[in-house]
This record gives C-alpha cells, structure tokens and sequence, in this order.
C-alpha cells in the first residue's frame, strides 16, 4: 500500500500500515501467540472504518464488505488475545465474542492493543473510499489525544502529518 498524495512521492505519511509496523508472518511460519497477538490487534485496528471514506465507497457492497471484514479480524485478534491470556474453548471465544458484539469494539482493540504495546493511534486505516478531504490533528500528536482540530486537508497533503520518504542510494 502506498499513500496517494500530491507531492511528487517524496513525502508519505507518519502513520503506518498494520503491515509496516508488525510483519504478515513468512507463509507457512507459525508464530508464538506473543507476536502473533500485536499483529492480529494491529490488523484489525487497520481494517477500522474510522479515518476513511467508507460511505463514498464504490461499488457501494465495498463498504459493507469492509465492515464485515472488519469485525471478522476483530474476533481473530481478541480471539488469540483470549488464548494468550490461557483462556480456552467457549470461554475464550465467549471473551472474544462480548468485546465485538457492540459499539465498544473499536475502543477493545485500542486498549488490547495498548497492552501489547501496539500504539493503535499510529496505524493507519487501510483504504475504503476516496482518501478524506479533511483529517485531524491533537493537542498532543505524539500520542494523538487531547484538543482534536478538524484540518480542511487531506492527510497525505499536510505537512505536519507527512515526512520524507528516505531515498535509497
């Protein structure tokens, strides 16, 4: 995934895909639930709807085709947070199932996150829609909290939230 801006390429985002900050696994690796964990949480918080254009999607079925898939990685994610957590079978599946079956499942996966050390403010979404004409900046950008202002930009054309992109030589 690349960002899509106006500036000649030489400028991408500071917010990371999930895929950039935590690695799919080598095919037909199995990884221990402690790495698998921060990316499957990392995954899921990237297949958020939030900060997209989800509505403007078209055709149209990509928007609910993203919320499902969105939900679908949620479970995985609190899933195999569960087992690591040593719980098993039904009741793990019973943890997972509870933190995805209402409003509360964007903010599950924030905290979950949090407790690996997943910084969920720095994924950003994987593309649904146009790129947003608007985007947000904090009081604090570091941990992207405190006052939001609304910027009348897109992400990938501010320069606060964009940096160089390191030519290789």
């Amino acid at each position: 995934m690349t960002d899509n801006n106006d500036q000649g390429d030489t400028r991408r985002t500071k917010r990371r895909y999930a895929h950039e900050a935590y690695p799919h696994s080598a095919e037909g690796e199995i990884r221990p639930l402690a790495v698998e964990v921060p990316y499957l949480l990392a995954r899921a918080v990237g297949l958020d709807i939030d900060d997209t254009s989800w509505m403007q999607a078209e055709p149209r079925t990509l928007a609910g085709d993203r919320i499902s898939l969105y939900l679908e990685a949620a479970l995985i994610a609190l899933m195999a947070d569960a087992m690591h957590q040593g719980l098993t079978g039904d009741e793990a599946y019973t943890w997972a199932r509870s933190r995805v079956s209402d409003d509360s499942t964007g903010e599950w996966l924030w905290e979950r996150s949090y407790h690996y050390g997943v910084d969920a403010a720095w994924i950003k979404p994987y593309s649904c829609g146009p790129e947003p004409i608007t985007h947000d900046h904090f009081a604090d950008m570091a941990t992207r909290s405190g006052i939001v202002t609304r910027i009348p930009l897109r992400e990938s054309e501010c320069h606060d939230c964009t940096e160089p992109i390191e030519q290789a030589l």
